[in-house]
């Protein structure tokens, strides 16, 4: 399924997460689709002329009355966002839930941030190191980078994770449970045909 991103959070007004990222990114252009064009200010085609390579952002409110979802390309850095996302969970005084999972590496990501505090931090992380001059195999694994926070979580096998050790846990099943164990629902009840998209345009200057 390649690249999952979504970062919820909880606030019913998508200008208002609109306005909180103003605050603390470069943003450029707003676009409304019926569609996801993750790649849209990244790259030159018709509907975008730059030539600069600037990042997308998505936001939508498709799922829940409750959260406002977010899509962030995270450039290979899954904690590039955490300060931002910390002092906008303290502005809103709120919850934000972040989800991050690549299938073909295996790398992923779960974090909460509630009222200007980090509360929870997991990471999947995936190395590979091929040792040179023998024949020895190389070393393939997915391991627990972080797990800060993980003990106050309610998902027994979350809670059971530790750092260092193998760990293939996080896909997008899994990441949707935690979104739920955390008090997120999928009760808005939108038709899918009727999602719409908004396209922002973080600046990389």
């Amino acid at each position: 399924m390649g690249t999952f991103s979504q970062t919820n959070i909880k606030c019913k007004n998508i200008e208002t997460v609109l306005t909180e990222l103003k605050k603390h990114l470069s943003i450029g252009r707003e676009l409304l689709f019926d569609k996801r064009k993750e790649w849209f200010y990244n790259l030159q085609h018709d509907e975008n002329s730059s030539i600069e390579k600037n990042s997308t952002i998505i936001l939508t409110k498709n799922q829940s009355k409750d959260w406002i979802e977010i899509e962030f390309d995270f450039g290979g850095n899954l904690y590039f966002y955490d300060e931002i996302l910390r002092r906008i969970s303290k502005s809103l005084d709120t919850e934000i839930l972040l989800g991050y999972y690549q299938s073909t590496s295996g790398e992923a990501r779960l974090a909460k941030f509630k009222n200007g505090q980090l509360e929870l931090s997991f990471y999947e992380r995936y190395f590979n190191f091929k040792f040179h001059g023998d024949d020895s195999p190389p070393i393939d694994r997915i391991y627990v980078a972080d797990n800060f926070g993980v003990l106050n979580s309610s998902i027994l096998t979350l809670k059971n994770t530790k750092l260092g050790k193998d760990s293939s846990l996080i896909d997008h099943d899994f990441i949707y449970k935690y979104y739920k164990s955390e008090g997120w629902t999928n009760d808005l009840g939108k038709d899918y045909f009727d999602w719409t998209y908004l396209h922002i345009e973080q600046k990389n200057e």
